[in-house]
């Protein structure tokens, strides 16, 4: 009697092969999500290290028109820093101009916390298919191996039979499907991890970066 994967496959009913494709979809998606946010990562720090380069000079010589411009141009959009550096001088200057003065930078300080707040939100996009498959790819192929056990007890029934020629197709449909669930889900979970680990160290070094941004401020009141 052969039991290989070919001839397993004969046995997979309709709804077998349903949930198959479900776990397909699945890690068609995931692996999706993971390059996306690869990308996404490689270009957002490349440009923030790009975009604090190209304001070092400005900075220096305390051009805070310069500053905001380059925050703006079109190569630095993935850029959190070009964010959080253009929400913190755009609050200061709006402070300046009604309030005559920077006696007090609470506004400033939580302009460039809410930006990055929203970078990380940005950061953690399409996440929750990484969470959403790991946590259930187990689960839809339990599903599908439920249906396996079914179909041998159908053999089991259509044989009037308990020898393992009557269930083999069922048992063979159900370890396959347990298999598949789990091999979908074990990437994503690693894939997962590896996301918010990235997300993490952006986040420390965008909380780094708002706090420099607000000591320049401090130290250059005058420049606003």
């Amino acid at each position: 009697m052969e039991f290989g994967f070919r001839e397993s496959l004969q046995h997979f009913t309709a709804f077998t092969w349903a949930i198959a494709g479900i776990l397909t979809l699945m890690s068609v998606l995931s692996v999706g999500v993971a390059i996306n946010r690869l990308i996404y990562f490689m270009r957002a720090r490349k440009q923030s290290i790009d975009f604090a380069g190209a304001i070092s000079g400005a900075m220096k010589k305390q051009d805070v028109a310069a500053v905001l411009k380059q925050t703006g141009d079109e190569i630095f959009k993935f850029s959190y820093l070009a964010r959080i550096v253009n929400s913190g001088l755009t609050d200061a200057q709006d402070v300046k101009a009604k309030a005559g003065g920077l006696d007090d930078l609470s506004t400033v300080e939580s302009a460039m916390e809410r930006a990055v707040g929203q970078e990380g939100e940005g950061l953690r996009k399409w996440l929750t298919i990484l969470a959403t498959t790991a946590s259930t790819a187990p689960f839809v192929g339990l599903l599908g191996t439920v249906i396996g056990i079914i179909n041998s007890f159908k053999g089991m029934e259509a044989n009037e039979s308990a020898g393992i020629a009557a269930v083999a197709g069922g048992i063979a449909e159900a370890l396959y499907m347990t298999g598949y669930g789990l091999l979908v889900a074990i990437p994503a979970v690693w894939l997962y991890n590896w996301a918010n680990a990235n997300i993490e160290g952006f986040e420390v070094e965008m909380a780094n970066s708002a706090s420099e941004m607000l000591d320049w401020v401090k130290k250059n009141k005058a420049a606003i």
